[in-house]
């Protein structure tokens, strides 16, 4: 009877053994498995802000000088309408190839944006215009390497003598403000500031109070 239960007693404690080597042998490999894919995909995350980071730096300082124009501040008076208008292209090309590494709403930011800034799909094979007036634009043209051209008149949607109400500056400075804010949430960082803005947006911060700006005497 002591053999027999030493025998019977001898195959669960095989089997014990067999699981405990198992094991020893799975952990390790496991481990190995769950850090090997933790890793890429931190990788991947890692990479994906880099690139996120690469486009926000592209954009930035383009988003702040449509934005300067539209209001008047910074370095307005020094570009040329169709500056403003190839700056708007280039924006687009650089955005839409870099859409698909952000949100929807950043893109849904930046098309805001861009409608309260200019005025699409015109005429058939026509320029965007520039929700302004060109009156106050002429008026302080100051570069000597060009003279303003009559024909960048056209350029805008509104007339001569139209105003640019105090409102619509300030809806551009929000709708630049929103892209900005949409950008910087998908980085997903924290880090210093310096890292992730330039010097021109820090125009903004010091910006004036937002007046209405007269359009021409009728």
């Amino acid at each position: 009877m002591i053999t027999l239960a030493a025998a019977t007693g001898a195959e669960p404690t095989r089997f014990v053994d067999w699981l405990t080597a198992i094991g020893a042998i799975a952990t390790p490999i496991v481990v190995a498995v769950a850090a090997y894919v933790f890793a890429r995909r931190q990788s991947r995350n890692e990479e994906l802000l880099r690139a996120r980071l690469d486009y926000y730096k592209k954009l930035v300082p383009d988003l702040n000088l449509v934005m300067c124009y539209l209001m008047f501040i910074g370095t307005w008076r020094d570009v040329s309408p169709p500056e403003l208008i190839a700056t708007k292209r280039r924006l687009d090309t650089e955005f839409y190839c870099a859409i698909p590494l952000f949100s929807e709403p950043v893109r849904e930011a930046y098309e805001a944006f861009g409608a309260v800034c200019f005025a699409t799909f015109g005429m058939w094979g026509a320029d965007a215009r520039i929700r302004s007036n060109a009156y106050r634009r002429r008026q302080a043209w100051c570069r000597s390497d060009i003279a303003w051209d009559s024909a960048w008149d056209a350029m805008f949607t509104k007339r001569e003598h139209e105003a640019i109400p105090a409102v619509e500056l300030l809806t551009v400075k929000q709708a630049h403000d929103r892209v900005i804010a949409a950008l910087v949430q998908d980085l997903n960082i924290n880090r210093a500031r310096s890292e992730y803005t330039t010097s021109l947006t820090v125009m903004n911060a010091h910006a004036p109070r937002v007046q209405q700006v007269d359009g021409a005497p009728n």
